[in-house]
């Protein structure tokens, strides 16, 4: 009995250790994950690479949560699915193209104030290109 007892607590510790190993761990990355989208953080000048369609992506942080607006020719529509790691962006907006709902896959690496990558929708993919705003 004595040896169920311990074993018991032993767990309980081992629990309690964990949670605090947990709390630290995620204190420590917060201000990782900020510094991580400084680079993002902003107003971006985008374009198809024809330069037939023009956007903005303006993306922020707010008590640790991404997000962004896509503003392109149908109007402006919430990013959904943001996902900044490293250098890599990737996101989804869904837009009404004249009564059409059309969903739009982007995918880009930023390098410093540059951005380069594609779209891709239903009807094909379009690469892009875009810079930061100062």
């Amino acid at each position: 009995m004595r040896g169920d007892h311990m074993s018991r607590g032993k767990k309980s510790s081992l629990t309690i250790i964990g949670m605090i190993m947990f709390c630290l761990l995620a204190t420590l990355l917060a201000p990782a994950q900020e510094a991580n989208c400084d680079a993002l953080l902003g107003e971006w000048d985008v374009q198809t690479e024809d330069g037939q369609f023009m956007f903005v992506f303006t993306f922020s942080l707010e008590e640790d949560v991404l997000s962004g607006m896509f503003e392109g020719p149908t109007g402006d529509v919430e990013m959904a699915d943001i996902s900044f790691e490293g250098n890599e962006l990737m996101f989804t907006v869904t837009i009404d193209a004249g009564g059409q709902i059309v969903v739009v896959d982007f995918s880009a690496t930023i390098e410093e104030d540059s951005l380069e990558g594609f779209l891709s929708m239903e009807m094909g993919e379009m690469n892009i290109s875009g810079k930061k705003r100062r």
